[in-house]
């Protein structure tokens, strides 16, 4: 029973992809204002993971096939900012991060864990996806080819549904 609970201990241990010193993950900002500033400014699309970190088996996997990747780290550095949006059962957030999640879960209608939406620098929803097999190569290719070929009257739309959800919810950026 000993050897038993000990395996258990170590299995959940090991699905931990967070260490107490680095939440949000390093390369990663669970600030969505700045994360608006910063894409503004720099051009790269907004990478939206909204997780489950301590208890979503498939948020865990996510992480391990894709965003714990050097080749997902290396790309998403030259062409994305990585916003963390975590829904956690035993991590500690404070009230305007819970908000703004909540806010940000409500705007891009997440039902489930993980969920991935992929932004543009004008807060153009471009692509909703989640957990894809094949690993990062895989994952890129899908992110880079996702994108939903929209006439233009519909991508204001959009962007004026977003500028103001968050305006009106979280803040100005």
């Amino acid at each position: 029973m000993k050897t038993f609970a000990i395996s258990v201990f170590l299995l959940f241990s090991s699905l931990s992809f967070i260490s107490a010193d680095a939440y949000p993950p390093v390369g990663w900002t669970s600030d969505v204002l700045s994360a608006l500033s910063e894409s503004e400014d720099t051009g790269k699309d907004i990478l939206l993971n909204f997780t489950g970190s301590d208890w979503c088996s498939w948020c865990h996997k996510l992480w391990a096939e894709v965003f714990g990747t050097k080749e997902f780290k290396e790309y998403a550095e030259e062409n994305y900012i990585l916003v963390y949006l975590d829904f956690p059962n035993g991590i500690k957030q404070t009230e305007e991060v819970k908000k703004q999640n909540e806010v940000m879960s409500s705007l891009f209608g997440v039902k489930g864990f993980p969920t991935i939406w992929l932004m543009d620098s004008t807060q153009l929803p471009l692509m909703k996806t989640g957990y894809q097999a094949g690993g990062s190569s895989a994952y890129i290719k899908k992110l880079e080819e996702g994108r939903p070929d929209l006439d233009e009257a519909t991508k204001e739309e959009y962007r004026k549904l977003v500028r103001q959800t968050i305006r009106d919810n979280i803040g100005s950026w």
